[in-house]
């Protein structure tokens, strides 16, 4: 019963972990992007259509505004992920001690 218990929190964990990883990935991703335009190719990144413009100006959008829930997915799901992983080690020091 606690293998089938520890492998649920494991497997909890690893989904609780995707949410981090999508968010920096996106975030790293879109770093890339725009630090290509505008270093790589002296250019001005169009944040409506994620695209290199080299000939018109545009606003810089922020990230935050962007991508406005992406601050509390990383906060739940890495939360999330210390939780099972802690409560994996528990139901593992509680089977070695009985």
């Amino acid at each position: 019963m606690k293998k089938k218990i520890r492998a649920a929190l494991l497997t909890a964990a690893g989904l609780a972990a995707l949410g981090p990883i999508f968010v920096a990935h996106r975030y790293f991703h879109e770093e890339r992007m725009v630090d290509d335009c505008l270093s790589g190719r002296h250019g001005s990144f169009d944040y409506s259509t994620m695209t290199c413009d080299l000939n018109e100006n545009h606003l810089y959008v922020p990230y935050s505004v962007r991508h406005p829930n992406d601050g509390s997915i990383f906060l739940i799901g890495s939360a999330a992920c210390a939780l099972f992983l802690s409560g994996y080690a528990f139901v593992k020091t509680v089977g070695k001690n009985v």
